[in-house]
């Protein structure tokens, strides 16, 4: 009689976990459908606009289970045309369910400009008695450049393409950022967005050198204790 006791005891328990099992099933179920907005840019993705000129942009159109909710989306635009350089708009819209959905549109701000890195190019690090340490090469790798006719360019890598092509890091180890030419083909930094893969950015810009004949910008920049001499090809 014990064991018959202690016996359906044990099924009672396991009866009653399969229950509460199947209870917690039911209540992490979602049997709900949502439909999703869709959206359709106008015009094109990718977009090159001059420097100084005026942006319109094409906007997008939004549809949710085969109705226009255009209405529905908001656009996120900080296209500057006074300010070459990269821009990406982002268009958004939400469903009743909350669940969102995205669109981009990237615009190029001024005239495009491939650049190859000249031979030449080099990276240099020093002893603490201040003698070279090692010498590195590189070049050929192309530039994606934009500028302004003025003398203003913004480049994809002020290192000249060292860790974000040559070193095979992407485009997280570039240092987006802008020279500037002057009239006596002196050449400056005018701004960095350093290389968001490290969080940092450069402590030095010496030298920078335009050469009309040759169509190249040279130039030193000190990063993370290293010296990269970088030479711009602006014909290619």
């Amino acid at each position: 009689m014990k064991k018959i006791f202690v016996y359906g005891l044990m099924l009672c328990t396991a009866a009653f976990g399969f229950t509460s099992c199947n209870d917690d099933e039911d209540q992490l179920t979602d049997t709900r459908v949502t439909n999703y907005i869709v959206l359709t840019l106008n015009g094109n993705e990718v977009m090159y606009v001059e420097a100084g000129s005026d942006f319109v942009d094409p906007g997008c159109t939004a549809e949710l289970a085969g109705e226009d909710v255009t209405s529905k989306v908001t656009v996120n635009n900080p296209v500057n045309t006074n300010e070459i350089g990269p821009y990406v708009i982002t268009y958004s819209a939400v469903n009743e369910d909350g669940f969102a959905a995205q669109a981009y549109r990237y615009v190029y701000v001024g005239s495009p400009v491939v650049a190859k890195v000249a031979e030449g190019s080099y990276r240099q690090t020093w002893n603490d008695d201040g003698s070279p340490k090692a010498q590195v090469a590189w070049s050929g790798y192309s530039l994606f450049m934009l500028t302004d006719g003025n003398g203003k360019y913004w480049t994809e890598d002020l290192l000249g393409g060292y860790y974000y092509l040559r070193a095979g890091y992407g485009s997280n180890y570039a240092m987006e950022g802008f020279l500037q030419v002057n009239e006596d083909n002196t050449v400056d930094i005018a701004g960095s967005n350093g290389v968001p893969g490290w969080g940092d950015d450069y402590d030095d810009f010496q030298n920078g050198v335009f050469d009309p004949a040759a169509n190249t910008i040279s130039y030193d920049i000190v990063y993370a204790g290293m010296d990269f001499n970088v030479i711009l090809n602006l014909n290619e």
